[in-house]
């Protein structure tokens, strides 16, 4: 067993043995809990299936500078199929699938591919970083809440990936084909950034994904009849998606839950709640993704070039 398989499973197991011990410490709180406004849960189904679609998106216009149009069960199945690969491996796995079909399908080689796989990360934490700026100074104004250690994360990655969109120049090949290969993933992405509609496209597409993930959120309170203010609830969703950074384990399972239990002691709010309401939203992402999954597979697998 190699030591990047022992890290997965000791950080794994230290997330859950935390979980159950908090979960033993606060068992009234969650028998408290059930559901009172099952309703919601068709809007949240829509929403995660929505939110597959606009990420779908975001692959689709990323790949066009390439000369490459993906049809819609391609950007869509590749989104489906990508989700469901991130939830079975650590360290996000389900990219290597869309990696193999792009350059069975396509002859896109894994180079390019990385490349759009940064301007996937650049644009959406470029978008989330911006919201998780505008969403701390909005609760200090409101509610008095600032915390300085996340605000500084936020504005680290805003200025450090404003950077990158900005001044990344393109550069040319040398001798050493071993180097040429971090060349090509570089420019690579300046020809993606170069593409002035494309990032801006991209960059509401982040913004729409955003929208829905709060709403979300929200819905999955209501779930459960909390009612949470909507700019708190933006908070803990822009905050979560800093899981994204440490997808050590499968689906960030564990990481993403220690992230918003901290989120929610900064703005107030009871973590038993914020892991009752994780909980449902693993439950429902992981009913849409077996379902979608195993279907769009069997469609792209027997794709023809």
């Amino acid at each position: 067993m190699n030591k990047k398989k022992i890290l997965q499973i000791l950080v794994l197991v230290i997330l859950i043995a935390w979980f159950v011990v908090y979960f033993y410490q606060n068992i009234d709180e969650f028998r408290q809990f059930k559901i009172v406004n099952s309703i919601y849960l068709i809007p949240i189904f829509l929403l995660a299936v929505l939110f597959l679609i606009t990420n779908g998106l975001v692959l689709k216009y990323l790949l066009e500078p390439f000369q490459i149009k993906l049809n819609f069960k391609e950007w869509f199945g590749l989104s489906v199929i990508n989700t469901m690969g991130n939830y079975l491996t650590p360290f996000r796995g389900g990219a290597v699938v869309k990696a193999i079909y792009l350059k069975k399908i396509y002859q896109f080689s894994y180079s390019y591919f990385l490349s759009t796989l940064t301007g996937v990360y650049v644009i959406v934490f470029l978008v989330n970083s911006f919201v998780g700026l505008l969403t701390i100074f909005l609760l200090k104004y409101f509610y008095g809440i600032f915390n300085i250690l996340i605000f500084l994360i936020f504005l680290f990655i805003f200025l450090f990936l404003l950077g990158i969109v900005i001044f990344s120049p393109k550069f040319k090949e040398t001798k050493c084909s071993f180097i040429n290969k971090f060349i090509s993933v570089i420019n690579g992405w300046y020809l993606i950034k170069s593409n002035k509609k494309i990032i801006i496209t991209t960059s509401l597409i982040s913004l729409a994904n955003v929208a829905i993930m709060v709403l979300v959120m929200f819905l999955e309170f209501r779930v459960f009849g909390i009612n949470i203010p909507l700019l708190r609830v933006l908070f803990l969703s822009i905050v979560s998606t800093l899981g994204l950074f440490f997808s050590i384990t499968p689906g960030a399972l564990g990481i993403r839950e220690a992230i918003v239990s901290f989120t929610a002691i900064v703005i107030n709010i009871p973590i038993f709640q914020v892991l009752t309401v994780s909980i449902l939203d693993r439950v429902v992402g992981l009913i849409i993704i077996f379902i979608l999954g195993p279907i769009f597979s069997y469609i792209l697998m027997n794709q023809k070039n």
